[in-house]
């Protein structure tokens, strides 16, 4: 395989007084043979508040949790900084790198590890490649590369938002949700996000995992990152609807009609709960529940085939919490 290494691209978690966005926490030891993060954190966190690294604990610890894929994802965290770049106002930002593989291997990887989406046999993107973040790479077997990039991606959050870092009082007026933000952070490094560009319509286009269950009606795949929803049965039915504006937030979020972890923005004062939509769609892209499973309420949140040539490149995700 070859690989090419490319720029960042940026996206942004948003303020809003209405909609909120990210996820939630659940202390808990990871199981034997679950899935583990190397966290490193970055020299920025040294000027960090009190209770920084151990609320970032608590997110890590709900996907350590709720997942059992037995993978370890590494992952560099910083504060005011992701990757050694500045924020940009943003609440939270995430860069990732990723590799290119045809529809096929895709699919394949997804049918091994039984995740519960409905892929055709038939390539529905008009032969696309697809963007697989080098997390869920591991996760479906398709992460061949051994260089000197070891880490997955990085998350980053603002140092001057005001933030509440208690797992037993996240709704705070005046403060944001720190474990749902990194909650929603982690998640896409993770793989929970769109490669869609509404204005490229080629065969130089791309998708991401996530993108093959993005539908408009049942059928009919979204390829321009339009108003769509996410659907595991071929766009029947609708588990959460996507953003569908890129210029106020991510394509991979949901809309934020009603509060949710992965919506695209985020208020203060609020809760940000999970959802059983929000586990389904982790699922698809191929991670597999812990048994038990950890039940979110108020306190407690959160290859086969031919690839095509091999690209690794680092995408940037930003996602902003604007006030009213």
């Amino acid at each position: 395989m070859s690989l090419i290494f490319t720029p960042t691209s940026r996206d942004a978690l948003r303020k809003s007084t209405l909609a909120l966005s990210v996820a939630l926490s659940l202390i808990s030891a990871p199981l034997a043979h679950a899935l583990t993060f190397n966290v490193t954190y970055d020299a920025s966190v040294g000027s960090a508040p009190v209770g920084f690294t151990s609320a970032f604990g608590d997110a890590i610890g709900y996907f350590q949790s709720t997942f059992s894929n037995p993978v370890s994802i590494n992952l560099n965290v910083g504060w005011g900084e992701v990757s050694g770049q500045p924020l940009g106002g943003a609440l939270g930002a995430s860069s990732s790198y990723f590799v290119n593989y045809d529809y096929g291997t895709v699919r394949n990887a997804l049918l091994n590890v039984a995740a519960p989406g409905y892929l055709p046999v038939t390539d529905p993107t008009n032969g696309r490649l697809i963007d697989v973040n080098t997390a869920n790479a591991k996760v479906l077997g398709l992460n061949t590369y051994s260089g000197p990039h070891s880490s997955d991606g990085a998350v980053g959050f603002d140092s001057a938002s005001q933030w509440t870092f208690d797992p037993n009082n996240r709704a705070v007026s005046g403060s944001y949700d720190f474990i749902g933000v990194a909650m929603h952070e982690i998640s896409e490094v993770m793989g929970r996000s769109s490669s869609l560009v509404p204005t490229c319509t080629g065969s130089g286009c791309s998708e991401s995992v996530q993108d093959l269950f993005r539908y408009t009606a049942p059928g009919q795949l979204d390829l321009t990152g339009t108003n769509a929803y996410l659907s595991i049965n071929g766009g029947t039915s609708q588990v959460n609807a996507f953003n569908g504006d890129p210029t106020r937030g991510d394509l991979g979020d949901w809309n934020g009609n009603t509060p949710d972890a992965y919506n695209y923005a985020a208020a203060t004062g609020q809760l940000l709960p999970a959802s059983a939509g929000d586990i389904t769609a982790m699922r698809a892209l191929g991670y597999t529940l812990a048994t038990p499973v950890p039940v979110p309420d108020s306190a407690l949140l959160l290859l086969s085939g031919l690839a095509l040539t091999v690209w690794l490149a680092r995408r940037r995700k930003t996602q902003d919490l604007q006030p009213g």
